[in-house]
């Protein structure tokens, strides 16, 4: 708890100062973390300034708040409902945890215009840094510790498992959120309380929709400008692999490829690996489950990196703000990838990997 504290107290801290500054031509401008948002906002793209609002600052912050909670009544939370309730948004709100993908946006934005300008990086950068070093020391530190067992001790027990038997063949599941073995017949996690029924949003036919819309959103994305530069009154649009090379030329070929992966490769992978896994789904055996619940979580793990491109746009644009002499405005294609992206994401999300196993045991 005392980490989740000191994450809690670097987060506040890099909000209320200055973040990054930059000089070129005589002009000097700063940014604070917020401003990430505020200024997408400002040029009409709030969709994009909810979601660096959401995945940078409120759903950490709201994370972090929440294990607080639960760890500071872990001695009543057999009897606090409302620790049930946070235990269960913590795993939720998992996969929406970006920070440590900002960090890395914001030293790839610092690249882009390093031999354009003089970059000094200010308290609000290095508390950041801080707050995400310690933000995900405290989620491997959750990860790693039976938080459900220790802290939620429920009056119901877990239902026997026998050994030599896959949970399926013995009439149970494991719960998505808390993995408690509960029976099929179930309503509720015994321990958790997630509801068990495979309901509309983990069914296939959910999958395929996610994923077919963001397929289609990967079109614009990677077609239309991600954003605009305007230099001496000369407006220069980049596309994403417009951007790629552009890093590439100037001699930053690890950044380069690290964009490259991030939002060429990995989107378009991500969207044929879940088809596959889908279609694979019906055939399975027990020896290829394993292998193809690996690939699953490689890829559902990964997917978040590509957001890489929206937090780059989201610094260049509020860093660098000198009217004619030089500004970055947000491109249309900025949405249709950030779009893509949660879309993927969220067809990570709504695939039941306990399908394999079903599957299997036919």
């Amino acid at each position: 708890m005392a980490i989740a504290t000191s994450a809690l107290v670097m987060l506040l801290a890099s909000l209320s100062v200055d973040f990054i500054r930059y000089s070129a031509a005589g002009v000097e401008q700063s940014m604070t973390l917020l401003d990430t948002a505020w200024q997408l906002s400002y040029f009409h793209e709030k969709v994009l300034a909810v979601l660096v609002l959401l995945t940078v600052i409120l759903i950490p912050f709201i994370y972090l708040v929440s294990l607080i909670w639960v760890y500071s009544h872990a001695k009543n939370a057999a009897r606090n409902r409302s620790s049930l309730y946070l235990l269960r948004l913590t795993e939720h709100l998992k996969p929406w945890l970006m920070t440590d993908v900002f960090l890395l946006g914001t030293l790839v934005a610092l690249v882009k215009i390093s031999s354009l300008a003089d970059i000094r990086l200010l308290e609000g950068f290095w508390s950041f840094s801080a707050f995400v070093v310690l933000l995900l020391f405290v989620y491997e530190r959750v990860k790693q510790t039976p938080v459900w067992r220790h802290l939620i001790k429920t009056p119901q027990s877990a239902p026997d498992g026998q050994p030599g038997m896959t949970a399926f063949e013995q009439g149970l599941q494991t719960c998505p959120v808390c993995y408690a073995l509960n029976s099929q017949n179930a309503d509720t996690c015994y321990q958790c309380t997630e509801p068990q029924k495979t309901s509309w949003w983990r069914r296939p036919g959910t999958t395929v929709a996610l994923i077919t819309a963001g397929a289609i959103m990967l079109i614009p994305a990677h077609w239309l400008p991600v954003m605009e530069t305007v230099r001496f009154g000369s407006d220069q649009p980049s596309t994403i692999i417009g951007g790629v090379t552009e890093l590439w030329q100037s001699g930053d070929k690890p950044i380069a490829a690290i964009v490259f992966v991030a939002s060429l490769v990995i989107p378009v992978a991500k969207v044929l690996v879940l088809i596959t896994l889908l279609i694979l789904a019906r055939w399975q055996t027990p020896q290829t489950v394993r292998h193809r619940l690996i690939l699953f979580k490689l890829t559902d793990w990964i997917g978040r990196w590509s957001m890489i491109d929206i937090f780059v746009v989201a610094i260049l644009v509020a860093l660098v703000r000198s009217g004619s002499v030089m500004s970055v405005y947000p491109g249309s294609a900025a949405v249709s990838f950030a779009a893509a992206v949660v879309l993927t994401m969220l067809a990570a999300m709504s695939f039941d990997t306990r399908l394999f196993w079903r599957e299997a045991d036919k």
